[in-house]
């Protein structure tokens, strides 16, 4: 049973951890058009994407998010591997294209899907006290 649960993860984080990279490159090549962005503009829309993508995660599978975000994050960080090791030294995405690219996309993923019960736990106890008032 508990494998069943691992493979669907799985299943549901290839998706999740494309969307990640697609995200980044997708905002990266429209905020370039409007403004010159560099390796830390790239880091801190990965940051953003990955942030969004776990609490989607967690959103879509409320019991089994954090295990999904886990998965996307994890396979963000492979293609990012993939993508680093395939690249020429000097593409000029060194930081989110790299270690730091890697542990954002596992962290944020992490971050928003825990982040996520805890901001709809604060909207409903705010909606409690002025229903009580």
């Amino acid at each position: 049973m508990k494998l069943r649960g691992i493979f669907y993860d799985i299943l549901i984080g290839l998706p999740g951890g494309c969307l990640i990279l697609m995200g980044m490159f997708m905002f990266n090549a429209v905020l370039s058009m409007l403004i010159p962005t560099g390796q830390w503009v790239m880091l801190v829309i990965l940051c953003v994407t990955s942030l969004v993508v776990g609490m989607l995660a967690r959103l879509l599978r409320p019991f089994h998010g954090l295990g999904t975000a886990i998965a996307s994050g994890v396979i963000a960080a492979l293609i990012i591997l993939y993508l680093r090791l395939g690249s020429m030294s000097g593409a000029g995405m060194g930081l989110a294209i790299g270690p730091a690219g890697m542990l954002v996309a596992v962290g944020f993923t992490i971050l928003g899907a825990w982040i996520f019960p805890h901001l709809h736990l604060r909207k409903r106890q705010k909606t409690d006290k002025k229903q009580t008032k």
